[in-house]
């Protein structure tokens, strides 16, 4: 049995991740000192980009070729539904704005996993959203046991729980047992575009603890 295409996509974004776990944002995350004004900043960003990936799941249901794929993403749109309506509460308790405008870096990681939802199959689609829930599980082994405020760790808490680890092993199977199904060249552009979603999941953070304005 060869390298699986999610291993590889992993080895080859291994120094993104290692650059994530440094960012000043989850280093002060995690000893308590980040600023109330990032995060706001974060949970006002992040709000428009869980939305997307809703309206992305759906469109990929839409794509569906057979009932197993389309059960798939629409098996866990609610607690994806649910994690959008955490983050407002976070967000509201922290007297942030739900209605902030999108900044850069959020516009453009929302617009390349939309363009991938509409013109590409839902297993190219998800394999360039999967950096996401990938990098959070790796984020959430990085801070368990180190959050200092309660409110990190109750944002937190999904991210560092065996529920997010099972999820995770899940949506790296979807990808590897659909992907022998991809032409060669698609499976490389597949890479490019999972390197893309980590290089916005670096510069996620960076927006949010520069506060990122156009």
């Amino acid at each position: 049995m060869g390298v699986r295409w999610t291993e590889q996509a992993l080895k080859i974004a291994a120094p993104l991740w290692e650059a994530v776990l440094k960012h000043d944002f989850i280093r002060e995350l995690g000893n308590g000192t980040l600023p109330d004004k990032k995060l706001i900043f974060y949970f006002e960003q992040n709000i428009h980009y869980i939305d997307m990936v809703v309206r992305c799941r759906t469109i990929a249901a839409s794509k569906a070729t057979s009932d197993a794929e389309r059960d798939f993403f629409l098996d866990r749109t609610p607690v994806v539904v649910e994690e959008l309506q955490h983050q407002r509460k976070m967000l509201a308790a922290l007297g942030g704005n739900p209605n902030a405008p999108i900044a850069p870096a959020c516009h453009g990681y929302t617009r390349h996993i939309l363009s991938l939802a509409w013109a590409r199959r839902p297993v190219e689609y998800f394999g360039a959203f999967l950096p996401c829930p990938l990098s959070y599980d790796e984020i959430g082994h990085h801070l368990r046991d180190r959050l200092k405020k309660s409110s990190h760790r109750d944002w937190w808490e999904f991210y560092m729980s065996r529920e997010h680890n099972e999820m995770c092993d899940r949506y790296r199977s979807f990808v590897d047992e659909r992907v022998d199904d991809v032409s060669p060249a698609a499976r490389n552009e597949m890479l490019k575009n999972f390197i893309v979603s980590c290089k916005y999941e670096y510069w996620f953070w960076d927006m949010a603890y520069n506060l990122e304005t156009w």
